[in-house]
């Protein structure tokens, strides 16, 4: 990028000192060159295995239902639900207990898709967006005013990170992959850090 004044030097140089001023506050977990991402609440997780998809992916926990991380899973298993959707109880409970839930947005509020995952025992739910396509926008998952409590964290996770892990997991007849979530990579040069090559930081 050129600068063409003195004072356009300025101008940048103190949005850079203001990016860093923000991503030095305790509830920022990553340093990313994405002023949007550092004035929101963002967090990773990192696939383990499948080997193919291991990379860091950048999840938003929702806005203002669920719970935060209390601790870090290193290496639980992620589950996808059935149905996809998790709009009704979830068929197989007995794969999601103790284990964090992939859920697709989408024909029901994220609070009933939270706490369907909850009831079937999930620690934490990953609501992955329903448009495949999506590789870098995220949006605020919201309550839905039925005064219902989701215990669990909830988080959203790009439309295309998701469509590739579960679509890993169906090639490889895999019902599980391991990840580790929340992971902080606090002051790791974003170049470093093992990012999906089909989305954009």
């Amino acid at each position: 990028m050129q600068l063409k004044s003195s004072g356009d030097a300025f101008l940048f140089g103190f949005a850079i000192q203001m990016m860093l001023y923000f991503a030095s506050g305790e509830k920022v977990l990553a340093s990313v060159p994405n002023i949007n991402v550092l004035l929101n609440d963002v967090l990773f997780m990192e696939v383990l295995q499948p080997s193919s998809i291991r990379y860091t992916y950048k999840i938003r926990p929702a806005k203002n239902f669920g719970t935060s991380f209390q601790r870090k899973y290193n290496s639980i298993e992620l589950a996808v639900a059935e149905p996809y959707h998790g709009c009704t109880h979830l068929m197989n409970k007995h794969f999601v207990d103790g284990r964090i839930v992939l859920i697709q947005r989408g024909e029901c509020s994220f609070v009933t898709k939270a706490i369907n995952a909850e009831e079937a025992g999930a620690v934490a739910v990953v609501i992955t967006d329903n448009n495949i396509n999506n590789d870098q926008s995220f949006i605020d998952m919201v309550d839905d005013n039925t005064d219902r409590v989701v215990s669990i964290p909830a988080t959203f996770l790009l439309g295309k990170d998701g469509h590739m892990i579960k679509t890993k997991l169906d090639e490889l007849g895999q019902r599980f992959a391991v990840i580790t979530i929340p992971i902080n990579v606090t002051g790791a040069n974003v170049y470093h850090v093992n990012q999906p090559p089909w989305t954009l930081w």
